[in-house]
């Protein structure tokens, strides 16, 4: 599920705002030169985080390559950061593309509920496959 929001312009506001939302410390990775994903900082040692499908073929996707590593719990992209300190905004493309991955994702998983994969690596690969690539950028670099 994709959810909009917007974060105060303070950056300590901005930190405080993603700790919540995250239930803890916060790491940000940029897998994309304009947004960054943010994750509990604990990851898949953190209990009760589930891997997060969505942020995990996101990532794969912006970086033209599968990750060999999941993503685990919520996860919230933001724009890149900015000079000043802080981040910035999701612009409107890459916030479409989060939204066409998430769905995709989700029709995935769906359909293993009548057709299981046959193991973990065709599972990852009918997942990537499912997702769409950013418009007017291979990856998401330009």
């Amino acid at each position: 599920m994709v959810q909009a929001f917007e974060l105060p312009e303070d950056y300590s506001r901005q930190r405080q705002v993603l700790c919540a939302l995250l239930e803890g410390t916060v790491d940000g990775a940029v897998y994309h030169r304009r947004a960054l994903i943010h994750v509990h900082g604990q990851g898949s040692l953190s209990p009760g985080r589930q891997l997060n499908v969505a942020a995990w073929a996101l990532a794969s996707t912006w970086r033209g390559t599968e990750l060999p590593y999941g993503l685990y719990g919520t996860a919230v992209v933001t724009g890149p950061n900015c000079s000043d300190g802080g981040y910035g905004a999701v612009d409107e493309n890459v916030s479409q593309h989060v939204q066409a991955v998430s769905a995709a994702v989700s029709q995935v998983l769906a359909s293993w509920v009548d057709r299981p994969p046959m193991g973990e690596a065709q599972a990852r690969a009918e997942v990537l496959r499912a997702c769409p690539s950013l418009s007017g950028a291979a990856f998401g670099c330009r």
